[in-house]
């Protein structure tokens, strides 16, 4: 399967305490075994990164998690100014944060399911993409 994973769910996925941990966790062993294919925008592993390390995670435990899954079958897509001012749309008309803006962006653009944990991203963004839950 091919979708938008937002970074919700990656980090989701290291925390057992998370209530979505089991099924991130599922998700990302998926990616991480090529069964699936993961659209993400190119600040996808920065957010995991910062998440994972403000929350305790040694640098380099953080860079053995994020390496291989977007190593994995993923295609990171870059932000230019065009894009930049379409996610800008996005998160206006949303009300989005700016990262949440360019997944939901993202998913619109490749047609393509957002995977989130994000109740805020869950509850905007079905107005204009498909939205699932790990």
């Amino acid at each position: 399967m091919r979708y938008v994973l937002d970074a919700s769910v990656a980090v989701a996925s290291v925390h057992p305490s998370e209530p979505t941990y089991a099924a991130a966790r599922a998700r990302v062993v998926r990616v991480l075994t090529g069964d699936d294919e993961l659209v993400v925008p190119v600040l996808f592993p920065i957010e995991i990164a910062a998440a994972l390390s403000r929350t305790g995670s040694p640098a380099t435990a953080v860079e053995r998690f994020v390496t291989p899954l977007v190593a994995a079958p993923t295609q990171l897509v870059t932000i230019g100014p065009r894009t930049a001012r379409r996610i800008q749309r996005v998160a206006m008309q949303l009300k989005l944060r700016a990262a949440d803006a360019a997944y939901v962006w993202l998913a619109m653009r490749e047609i393509t399911p957002l995977v989130t944990s994000d109740g805020e991203i869950l509850q905007r963004a079905v107005a204009v993409c498909q939205v699932q839950t790990p």
